[in-house]
């Protein structure tokens, strides 16, 4: 197995596990570990969604007069991904379809992140192409889980998402993590969603189309989470309740809906990349 790559700049410290390009720490300048760490109840740290984000029904998908199995979240987080470029602030790995790949998603991709390390924060740029002809669906996320609280001795009930822009839209549950109709009052109509488990007991919270292009996520006792992004539309918060993390995830696309049944490339929320084209998605966590 593939050893984890260590990214360092002025104030961050990286490290990434080439097996699904996730990154499994995340430290500030005096050492706080701002990614969740635990094993119970998820083992997750950041990993990377494509070409899907959570599940399609009966977990196939239909391209043509064929069916693929496609796991939740898809197959970029359950392989190893090859580390093209590294040196000490920056590290880029790359998929690209194979004959396991195809067994799942019949398209010609190539799907590369880049992580940098500038200024105490960390930057995350995804660039998925088209090198086959016919036009591409697919979805892309990023599930980071944070600690919550940021600081040991920060009650849970003191932390703040606050976003940049008020939030009319509702937003969305997941059953079975397939995506139901009914639509929920988003709280952060005021920009601010104060975190309590009470938000999570029927999973997570689905912002489909969100106004802002940046959030912060803070504890009243100082320490904060800055996010910023391009390219991605949505933003999902989750956590099982009790558990000390909450995971702000950019996506861009959304789940299936209970019961499609529809090709994949019509599938609500999915990119259609044309063949031989690029498509750019990041997001930028500052640590303060």
């Amino acid at each position: 197995m593939a050893k984890p790559v260590v990214i360092r700049s002025a104030g961050i410290t990286a490290t990434i596990d080439p097996y699904g390009a996730e990154p499994v720490s995340l430290r500030g300048p005096e050492g706080h570990e701002y990614l969740w760490q635990g094993s119970e109840p998820w083992g997750g740290r950041s990993p990377v969604l494509f070409p899907i984000i959570c599940r399609v029904p009966d977990d196939q998908i239909l391209v043509g007069d064929q069916s693929y199995p496609m796991p939740q979240h898809g197959l970029a987080r359950k392989r190893t991904w090859a580390a093209v470029d590294f040196a000490a602030d920056r590290a880029t790995f790359v998929l690209a379809a194979d004959e396991r790949t195809r067994e799942h998603y019949p398209f010609d991709f190539a799907l590369a992140v880049a992580y940098r390390g500038e200024d105490g924060a960390l930057t995350t740029q995804f660039t998925v192409e088209n090198r086959g002809t016919e036009p591409m669906p697919f979805s892309l996320g990023s599930h980071p889980a944070f600690v919550w609280p940021l600081e040991p001795n920060s009650p849970r009930s003191t932390h703040d998402i606050v976003f940049d822009e008020p939030e009319h839209d509702d937003f969305r549950r997941v059953e079975n993590n397939l995506m139901v109709a009914e639509t929920f009052h988003n709280p952060a109509w005021e920009k601010v969603l104060t975190l309590n488990d009470s938000w999570f007991t029927d999973g997570a919270m689905i912002m489909t189309n969100v106004a802002s292009k940046g959030l912060t996520y803070s504890s009243a006792m100082g320490r904060q989470v800055r996010m910023t992004w391009e390219g991605f539309t949505g933003i999902t918060v989750w956590t099982i309740p009790g558990a000390k993390f909450v995971c702000i995830e950019p996506w861009r696309g959304m789940p299936a809906p209970v019961g499609y049944t529809g090709q994949f490339a019509g599938k609500p929320g999915n990119v259609i990349l044309a063949a031989g084209e690029r498509a750019e998605f990041s997001y930028r966590i500052e640590l303060r």
